[in-house]
């Protein structure tokens, strides 16, 4: 489902918010790019833990968590941080033309172009949303993910803590719907149709055949 609003700026630009659907689609393109990056540092570990005959990765520092696991949420959250402050858009979502934006633009900006956004995203906004504003989204069932199929812009509730709003970055064309010809009724009778020429024009008109010239 996608949501446009014209109220923010008094124009006539129109901005799309992005839906939960499409959102999903780009998280998870996100979790397949860290699953991926997550393999290759915890293989760096092993292959280090082999070398030294040390097992330091694996050895509890917070609560029951272990240097590997604080090591790979780092790496998770400094890639949703830099990426959503430095070009406003994770790899999934610029996938999907998606862009977080903060809602003041909406209020300041005529037109949302790749320039105008990342200069008003704070870094300790995009941390907050990206760190504590994911958690605590996720941490009771991930309704604060499902939010934004019900909001009507389209907000988690990182977004609606943080003030953000997800919308497209470019406009698809949409064609108009094909409209198939009209069909004549079957019962149109094509001879009530008015003739193209007038037949009073033939009526003086007297061809015979017998009397055309010999060539």
């Amino acid at each position: 489902m996608q949501n446009k609003n014209t109220d923010f700026s008094g124009t006539d630009q129109e901005y799309v918010y992005a839906g939960f659907w499409v959102r999903f689609a780009a998280f998870t393109l996100d979790s397949l790019i860290l699953f991926a990056g997550t393999l290759i540092i915890k293989l760096l570990f092993s292959l280090i833990s082999l070398l030294t005959g040390t097992s330091i990765f694996d050895t509890e520092i917070l609560f029951s968590y272990t240097l590997k696991d604080i090591i790979v949420y780092g790496c998770h959250a400094t890639y949703f941080v830099l990426l959503t402050y430095y070009t406003g858009a994770t790899l999934g979502k610029k996938a999907f033309n998606l862009k977080v934006i903060p809602c003041r633009s909406l209020k300041d900006e005529n037109n949302v172009d790749d320039n105008n956004t990342n200069e008003q995203l704070t870094l300790i906004n995009v941390v907050y949303r990206e760190t504590i504003g994911r958690y605590l989204s996720g941490i009771i069932l991930y309704i604060g993910y499902l939010l934004a199929g019900l909001d009507q812009e389209k907000r988690a509730l990182h977004d609606i803590l943080c003030d953000t709003r997800v919308i497209y970055t470019k406009k698809v064309k949409i064609y108009p719907e094909y409209q198939p010809p009209i069909m004549p009724d079957p019962g149109y009778n094509i001879s009530s149709q008015q003739p193209l020429v007038n037949s009073s024009e033939y009526d003086n008109f007297d061809y015979d055949i017998n009397n055309r010239p010999h060539e």
